[in-house]
């Protein structure tokens, strides 16, 4: 098994972001990152473009975030772009599904400045809709806009302390996802940037807001893969959505500390699985996690409870119930306290 290292919820030239893909990528490299998944709103013209593909050691592949009022929805491992004007949410999810893709509903619960867009935001509000993915429950431009509700609080977190909005992932996304988990449904988790790398000017001074290669070094997508990409795009492609769709990846800020080396599994007496998969509770079922530093918290959580909790960076719990559990792993700073750090997708028992 391998682990790479990406980005999603990316915005490029093609919407509302300032960069170009080869600028995108390039800061991505500049990162460390293995992969970004670009998603421009309403259409897909990079990937129509053939601008999908390895620019140098980043892998490119793009997706789109579909904008209906005020729900958005984050689609993955489409071909084509997609039609939704004047679709309600659950036609949205529907037709991507239809389509060969899949999705996430993006910044579920976003509150918006009024010193940002004019204080124009796009909270999910239909949560009787079915079908999709998984939610995104860390968006660091969605976070950061919530928390600059006056001129103060927004320099302060551009200039001085650019993580004071983003210190966890939403908490009602968490608990949403939570209460999907708990009537057993299979929701997923995931974190974005949401970058577009704004760039504004006050007179003769030009500033860019939280540039690409900064935001690339905050909330990250770590994939499983069963083999290693081999700079085949559309076999790496394949490998990479397939992860995505199967919840065989974790979610961390990157900015807390590395997180790579996490892995969160379960096992019985017949089979092994990874985080997004389903086994059978038996007397031998067990999770294991393992965290990368020894300055781990390691939390087990089942509807929305903490059942186990460690501060060793090793953790092997023994199933006696099934359900959803998931782990939050979360960073003990000798100068800044613990501080949540990896998020991982559910293993289901049943």
């Amino acid at each position: 098994m391998y682990e790479y290292v990406g980005s999603v919820h990316i915005h490029s030239n093609y919407s509302d972001g300032t960069g170009s893909v080869e600028e995108i990528a390039r800061a991505a490299r500049e990162a460390r990152l293995d992969f970004v998944i670009i998603t421009d709103h309403q259409n897909m013209k990079g990937y129509l473009e053939g601008r999908e593909g390895w620019y140098d050691s980043t892998l490119v592949l793009f997706g789109t975030e579909l904008n209906q009022e005020d729900h958005h929805y984050l689609a993955f491992n489409l071909k084509e772009e997609l039609d939704t004007r004047g679709l309600a949410p659950q036609e949205v999810i529907d037709l991507v599904n239809q389509k060969g893709g899949f999705g996430f509903i993006a910044h579920p619960f976003e509150k918006g400045s009024p010193l940002v867009l004019q204080g124009r935001h796009y909270p999910w509000k239909d949560w009787e809709v079915h079908g999709f993915q998984g939610i995104e429950i860390w968006n660091y431009t969605s976070q950061w806009r919530d928390g600059a509700q006056n001129l103060l609080k927004a320099l302060y977190s551009i200039y001085l302390h650019r993580n004071s909005n983003l210190k966890c992932p939403c908490p009602q996304a968490l608990q949403a996802w939570d209460r999907h988990l708990a009537r057993g449904e299979k929701v997923l988790a995931l974190g974005g940037t949401d970058a577009h790398a704004i760039r504004v000017k006050a007179g003769p001074l030009q500033a860019e807001v939280f540039p690409y290669p900064f935001l690339f070094r905050t909330i990250t997508t770590h994939v499983y893969l069963p083999l290693q990409l081999r700079g085949d795009t559309l076999h790496d492609r394949a490998m990479i959505m397939d992860s995505l769709k199967k919840g065989h990846y974790f979610t961390a800020n990157d900015q807390v500390h590395p997180s790579q080396g996490f892995l969160f599994f379960a096992e019985n007496s017949q089979e092994q699985c990874l985080s997004g998969d389903t086994i059978a509770l038996n007397k031998k079922t067990a999770l294991e996690v393992e965290a990368p530093s020894p300055r781990s918290t390691i939390k087990v959580i089942k509807e929305g409870k903490v059942i186990r909790e460690s501060s060793s960076p090793n953790l092997v719990f023994k199933v006696l119930e099934r359900g959803a559990f998931r782990v939050e792993v979360h960073y003990r700073s000798l100068l800044k306290g613990e501080r949540p750090w990896i998020y991982s997708n559910p293993i289901f028992v049943v």
